[in-house]
């Protein structure tokens, strides 16, 4: 049995912001400027969680999930050779690119990876909107006529974000998170992306981002799409490869979890502080609790303290 927790690593991003050093005060980040992304749970060759402690002789993700993966992360792990979620949190100051991530077809077919996620929505400026889907169908013609173009906006559904709320962004729909938005996102184990629109913006050197109007002409869905914002009563996902649930206790209220060993839980504190066991875990903090630790309490310690928790579905 045990409780983890992982070294955040840090994405500095052309759209990235500072509340991540603001409201969560999360050391390393205050000597980045512009942290767009902090990755919590990664298992890629690219990018891996480190433990904070060592687990035995275990130091990463991937080093738990190779040798102890029925103990950490349950019967329900599914065999694939890494742990296959990703979990980040998303500080968008300015606007992301539009952007669409490939189904499972298209990934299949062309040798890509297919990624489907999960926004919870932390905190929200004043008037802050996500785009998600095609508000009609769009024809392949119309779609080779405006793609990678400031035109391609006209056709994409604009919903205005609320704190606490969420929404399921599935493989193969357009998308882009507007400016103001910070955001736990919970994904598919991929980091395929490809760019469609960047609002015509240039880094320091005066050099766009690469646009991606091929790859994403083979994965975009082009069916209308209606998305639909999730209250946080709501916030209870089953998808495929993952589940997600939103948890709210009051001072001293707690929650129980049996933990019988059938999935890990992945809990990140986006209010308040709670109590598990002994330990304190604040505002930003996130930790992993293995499958078979048994009997789970976690204990509100603020008037209100609200959880996602992360899980194998």
């Amino acid at each position: 049995m045990a409780i983890l927790q992982f070294k955040p690593i840090y994405k500095k991003k052309i759209w990235g912001g500072d509340r991540i050093k603001l409201l969560y005060s999360k050391q390393e980040s205050q000597e980045i400027s512009q942290v767009g992304e902090v990755w919590e749970l990664v298992d890629r060759e690219e990018e891996l969680s480190v433990l904070e402690y060592p687990y035995g002789s275990m130091h990463n993700l991937h080093e738990l999930w190779i040798n102890k993966k029925k103990e950490i992360f349950g019967k329900k792990s599914p065999s694939a050779s890494r742990f296959p979620l990703i979990v980040k949190i998303l500080d968008c100051q300015l606007p992301t690119s539009i952007q669409v991530h490939p189904d499972a077809e298209a990934a299949k077919s062309f040798g890509w990876e297919k990624k489907t996620e999960f926004w919870f929505f932390l905190d929200v400026y004043p008037g802050s909107f996500v785009y998600l889907g095609f508000k009609e169908q769009i024809f392949a013609d119309q779609l080779a006529e405006i793609i990678g173009k400031k035109e391609i906006i006209a056709y994409i559904n604009k919903i205005p974000t609320l704190r606490s709320h969420g929404l399921l962004v599935r493989s193969g729909q357009i998308h882009a998170i507007g400016g103001g938005n910070l955001i736990l996102e919970i994904q598919e184990n991929s980091d395929t992306t490809f760019r469609i629109y960047d609002w015509e913006r240039k880094n320091k050197e005066g050099l766009s981002r690469p646009i991606h109007n091929k790859e994403a002409m083979l994965s975009l869905s082009l069916f209308p799409y209606s998305p639909k914002l999730l209250s946080p009563e709501e916030i209870f996902i089953l998808e495929n490869n993952f589940a997600v649930k939103r948890i709210e206790l009051g001072f001293e209220q707690a929650s129980f979890h049996p933990m019988h060993g059938d999935s890990f839980m992945y809990l990140f504190v986006c209010e308040g502080k709670i109590r598990i066991e002994k330990n304190l875990y604040k505002k930003g903090q996130g930790i992993l609790v293995s499958a078979n630790h048994g009997p789970l309490k976690i204990i509100g310690k603020e008037k209100k303290n609200e959880i996602i928790t992360v899980a194998f579905p």
